[in-house]
């Protein structure tokens, strides 16, 4: 071997012994977290207007029988909600959740009112922050569910309204108590059309803890096991070796 032979490969051996900490700790980084234990969690987004179950009711039966997703979070922001939509919802949750058990955690951001709060009350449990709008349970017609109704039926034939608005008001109150483990004999606390705020949603029962994000995660980790990080799963998403590998941006430990 050469002098000149001799110096390149000192030269290189040298390159090398510096660069290969950088080289092994990015390369730690990028595949260490792929061998580490992670849990796909669903996330429904539920605005206003709701009137139509369709969308939430097939990405809900999609993420309840996906064996890899391992619990859903439902956004909530809505204070238009049809009646009969909030109503389907709420049933397709409580049945899935019997032959696909897997916990269901609602987070209310804003407002969270009428249909949108029976939907709510079929989960696991309902976290909101302290200035979250909570209730109007009674005024379960929206405002878009009322003026449909009066383009298709004429004045004549809805002289009954009121017995209906009446009826669809016991069946929310009975849904809700039974979801809540609410006393019907305490009704007119929290029902009859009234609003609250997170803070006394909570001493009523409506809603489970203030508390954001990080507290669902909390919850979550709890019911449903989890150890690693959790990868949100949005709507419409499928999980594929792609995103179970290439996903980190959307792990939140």
């Amino acid at each position: 071997m050469t002098l000149l032979n001799a110096l390149k490969t000192i030269i290189c051996l040298t390159i090398i012994l510096y660069a290969a900490p950088f080289l092994i700790e990015g390369i730690k980084k990028q595949y260490i977290p792929l061998l580490e234990p992670q849990t796909h969690i669903g996330v429904l987004q539920i605005k206003e207007p709701l009137n139509n179950a369709d969308y939430l009711t097939k990405q809900l039966h999609s993420f309840f029988k996906d064996p890899l997703i391992k619990g859903i979070v439902i956004k909530i922001d809505c204070a238009d909600a049809a009646p009969g939509t909030s109503q389907t919802i709420f049933h397709d949750i409580r049945q899935l959740k019997k032959e696909y058990p897997k916990p269901i955690i609602t987070l209310a951001e804003n407002i969270c009112l009428s249909g949108a709060y029976l939907i709510a009350t079929a989960c696991d449990y309902i976290i909101a922050p302290e200035s979250v709008l909570i209730g109007n349970i009674g005024k379960s017609f929206s405002t878009q569910s009322i003026q449909a109704l009066h383009k298709k039926i004429d004045e004549e034939t809805t002289n009954n309204f009121d017995d209906i608005k009446n009826e669809t008001y016991q069946q929310f109150i009975k849904q809700i108590a039974l979801s809540r483990k609410l006393s019907l004999t305490t009704v007119h606390n929290w029902a009859d059309g009234k609003i609250f705020t997170g803070t006394q949603a909570v001493a009523l029962g409506l809603i489970n803890e203030i508390g954001s994000l990080c507290t669902v995660i909390k919850i979550i980790k709890e019911k449903a096991l989890i150890e690693g990080e959790i990868i949100w799963i949005e709507q419409n998403e499928k999980i594929s070796p792609f995103n179970i590998f290439f996903s980190n941006e959307r792990t939140i430990t």
